[in-house]
Parts: C-alpha cells; structure tokens; sequence
C-alpha cells in the first residue's frame, strides 16, 4: 500500500513539474523572441529582432514639415497645461508662476519668428519624470524631441503611455536599448507614437531633424545608414532650412557606458554630419547633462589608437558659451536626465565645457528671426545649470 501510495505522489509531482516547465517557456515566449538566426544583429543586446515590429519605407519617405506648433489649439494647450501641473501650492511673483520652484515662462505667442523646442531622454515613470514634464510644460514648448528610453525595467509601457498623454501631441522620440528590451512595450511604444520607422526625418520651421536608431543597424551600407546619407543630401539642398540636429539613443562620445559603440558611431557618422553641416547631435545613455565645445572628427588619432583609449577631437572653439556656424564643429549634447536615477559623473575630458549629474531637460529657443539658437539647461529645482549660443552668420 505504501508503495503504491509513494508511486502516485511521484506521478503528481512529475506531471507538475511538467506543467510548470511549460508556462515557464509559454510566459518567457510571450515577451520576447528569439532573434539567434538575425546575424546582422549580433553586435547589439537585443533578445529580439524590433525591425519585425516596422515596416521600412526609406524609398518611399519625404521629409515633411509636420506644423506640430498647429496641432494643439492655444484654448487645448492652456487647459493641458492647468490640468498636469503637480498638485502643489503655485506662488505667483512677476507676473511669472512658480511651479515646484521652477519659473513657468510667459506664453506669448505674438513674435513668430520665435519659438522653442525641448530635449530630454532617459524618462522612467516616476515622480521625477513628473516633475520634468510639469517644468517642461510651463516652458511652453512648440516641439519635445525625445533621446530614447522612454521606459526601463517595465513588463508594459502603460505608465509611460498615462503619463505623457499631456506632452504626447507635441513629442518626436528616439528609440532607446530600453524600449527595445521586450517586444510588447516596443510594439505598445511604436503604436502609441505611431513610428512608421525606428529611424525618420522630419522639419520644423527652419530646423531639421534626423531621429537615429542606435538600437536597429546602423553600419555603413545598413538601410539606416543609406537613409540618413540620402536624407542629409536632401536636406543640403534646401534653402528654408538653417538648423540641423541629430536626435537618437547612445552617444557619439561616451564618457559612461558603452564606449566601443560611441566609437563605431563616430566612425560611422561624424565625418557625414560635418559634410552636411549639422550643428547639434542630442543623445542620453549615460544619465546626466554634459555639453562639449563645437567639435571635429580626429581622423588621424581615431584611426592609429584602440577603443579604450580617450578620444581627442578637434576643438575648433574654445569660448564657454558663443559659437557661430563658421566654428564647423559640432556640439554634442546628453540629456540622460528626465527621470531614471542618475549616474555620477566619473571621466572628465577636456572637449567637454559643461557636465552635471541633474534632472531637467534641455530647451532651444531660436530667435533673431531664425538665425540664432540660445540652448539652455533646466535642472527640475528651477536652476538655469548651463547655457550656450549659436549664431548662423
């Protein structure tokens, strides 16, 4: 009878562990695919292929001039604005509004030819991330381009999706490692912000912009590759446009994580964006603010030296803070600082003019009927952290 009885609680404990083994493999399948046979993404991490999630059209696509300032009427705007300010008292002094110390900007729409756009990536969902949004907010931005990882660590991208309903209208992101991380969030994020492509171009008034996938193929002769070179060329040739800027996820100089990627992209793209004249290149990754002097592609130093060792481009301003497009070089920018925990800042180099482990965001006011870019780094406790202009002569 024992022995029976021991034989069936054997069989049960059998058929059980089959059964968890299963949902186990049926659960894991369900938020990730296998992407082992895709050789052409080897070098990346991801755990499954997000191209299958888009549809690539860079033969078919033409820059178009989105008028993002006209889709949100003023009476929407001002009640978007009313509605998703934190809950805290708000102090009025000169005529401005205070909103968790920060300085909410006068909404005078009257002069034109100016306006402004933000900059910010590496959001979370959090209360930080909150306060970014409200202090971005009372900046009355006309455009809110995104560096990637607008989620992490997340098994659904609904908080981020509740959360940024009130900034949603005016957003063109880039597609960071952690939106890339599990195919459901990737689909929910390409679908929410109705992505046609992980990589596209787009124009505002006098600016372009080109948002980078880090995340998808980006060698030479990669589709992403191709398009970015065509869409620069095109771009050359046309005359309303003074600005161009260059938004995606992993930077080009990495002073963090991920260097020999830094090093690829730099390879790969620097001496394009200088053929063609771009002026910013705003990415995050690393998760703090950091500013560099316009600077050049050392083709000669890149070439002779290994990935570990300290990139030494060519500054070709030394000024802290006024630049004009005559300098050539090209300012980097990392706006990791919308949210997710910061990192300190270790590496300290001397192409850098500005570097500070603070929340906020970064905004570009564009004034002087188009020609000049005043930029800007908001910290969330209302500080102005650095400041920069450049002035197309």
């Amino acid at each position: 009878m024992k022995k029976k009885i021991n034989s069936n609680i054997i069989i049960v404990i059998f058929v059980l562990s089959g059964l968890l083994l299963f949902s186990l493999s049926f659960f894991k399948s369900s938020y990730s695919i296998n992407s082992d046979d895709n050789n052409d993404d080897a070098e990346f991490d991801y755990i499954f292929d997000p191209g299958q999630y888009i549809e690539y059209k860079e033969e078919k696509e033409e820059t178009t001039n989105d008028n993002l300032n006209n889709q949100v009427s003023e009476t929407k705007r001002s009640k978007s604005i009313i509605n998703n300010k934190v809950k805290d008292v708000n102090i009025t002094k000169n005529n401005n509004t205070i909103i968790n110390n920060f300085v909410e900007k006068p909404n005078d729409n009257n002069n034109s030819t100016d306006y402004n756009f933000i900059a910010a990536g590496d959001w979370y969902c959090n209360d930080e991330t909150r306060k970014t949004i409200n202090n971005i907010l009372a900046q009355h931005p006309e455009l809110i381009i995104t560096t990637g990882d607008q989620v992490k660590e997340s098994l659904s991208a609904s908080c981020w999706i509740e959360m940024s309903k009130s900034i949603k209208d005016k957003m063109k992101i880039a597609i960071g490692n952690h939106d890339a991380e599990f195919a459901n969030i990737y689909k929910q994020i390409v679908d929410y912000h109705q992505l046609k492509s992980p990589y596209y171009s787009h124009d505002f008034k006098n600016l372009h912009f080109i948002s980078m996938s880090t995340e998808h193929p980006f060698e030479k002769g990669s589709k992403q590759y191709e398009f970015i070179k065509s869409d620069l060329a095109k771009t050359s040739t046309n005359s309303s446009i003074d600005w161009i800027v260059v938004h995606q996820h992993k930077p080009l100089y990495s002073t963090n994580q991920d260097k020999v990627e830094a090093e690829q992209l730099r390879d790969i793209y620097q001496q394009l964006f200088q053929q063609y004249d771009v002026d910013l290149v705003i990415s995050s990754h690393n998760q703090y603010y950091e500013r560099t002097y316009p600077i050049l592609y050392n083709a000669d130093f890149e070439k002779n030296t290994n990935k570990k060792v300290e990139p030494k481009p060519i500054i070709t301003n030394n000024s802290q803070s006024v630049y004009s497009d005559k300098d050539n070089g090209i300012i980097f920018l990392t706006v990791g600082t919308a949210g997710d925990e910061l990192d300190p800042v270790k590496e300290k180099h001397k192409y850098y003019v500005h570097q500070e482990s603070k929340f906020g965001f970064l905004e570009i006011e564009i004034e002087n009927d188009g020609k000049t870019l005043l930029g800007q780094f908001h910290a969330n406790d209302g500080m102005v952290l650095d400041q920069f202009t450049l002035n197309d002569t």
